[in-house]
């Protein structure tokens, strides 16, 4: 029977695997439930090349580590222990692995995101809900706002409900808004309520002022009124008011 379907100048090996995915698409129309299974076995699919992405913080070696792939580990093995060894990593929140091609499987992960900066006293970076992070503040170059005063942990989490819930205010405001919380130094409780967000120089006031409810509607309000104004800087945009926002200027501290 003529192979002229096979491209000439494939090679023995090209064309055993070319054979393996034609013959692997044909069954598979009839039997696609166990037709991972059958592939598994085949050495065409073996793992060749892993490529890790979205990691910042934590090396591509480590998410290796933990893959613990064995020597003959196919494309089309399960990907579910893969993805839970993975995120057993306590710098991973999530893990997705999928094939690429014949020989490679691709891993994203998407890491836990440091808020901010706690003293224990030595000064540890946390997520939104007050977890420590594994991460070293200053070898990571985290630029992260501190959360005022001392703080103390326990299984590493901060076990001050006011300072998780400034955390957890900063990863609102991070999200709706990463330039802001890039230029705020400290975050503390306000006298009066609510918190205060002592700004870098780079900012366009030096104290910002949010109450503890809608602090992200807040902040838009903050951004509008200093568009507004045409002062370089101001003192201090207080936003704890209804509806409006407070605009002390330099001279008028």
């Amino acid at each position: 029977m003529s192979g002229g379907w096979i491209p000439s100048g494939l090679t023995r090996r090209g064309r055993r695997r070319l054979f393996v995915i034609a013959t692997a698409g044909v069954m598979g129309l009839g039997v696609p439930q166990w037709m991972p299974r059958l592939l598994s076995t085949l050495p065409a699919f073996q793992v060749e090349h892993v490529k890790i992405l979205g990691t910042r913080h934590v090396a591509p070696d480590e998410i290796n580590h933990l893959l613990a792939l064995e020597a003959d580990a196919s494309v089309w093995d399960s990907v579910d222990p893969l993805e839970r060894r993975v995120r057993e990593h306590p710098m991973i929140r999530e893990a997705t692995v999928r094939r690429e091609g014949l020989n490679a499987l691709s891993v994203i992960v998407v890491e836990k995101r440091p808020v901010a900066l706690v003293a224990t006293p030595e000064l540890k970076a946390v997520n939104g809900g007050g977890v420590v992070l594994p991460v070293e503040p200053f070898m990571a170059g985290l630029n992260l706002p501190i959360i005022s005063g001392v703080t103390e942990v326990e299984d590493d989490v901060v076990l001050e409900p006011a300072v998780r819930e400034m955390a957890g205010v900063l990863d609102q405001l991070v999200r709706v808004d990463p330039g802001f919380v890039s230029v705020v130094s400290e975050i503390g409780p306000a006298t009066g309520g609510g918190y205060g967000f002592t700004m870098l120089p780079a900012a366009d006031a030096e104290v910002v002022l949010l109450p503890s409810k809608g602090p992200v509607r807040a902040l838009q309000r903050v951004a509008l009124a200093l568009g507004r104004t045409e002062a370089a800087r101001v003192a201090r945009a207080d936003a704890r008011y209804s509806r409006q926002v407070v605009l002390t200027p330099m001279d008028g501290r």
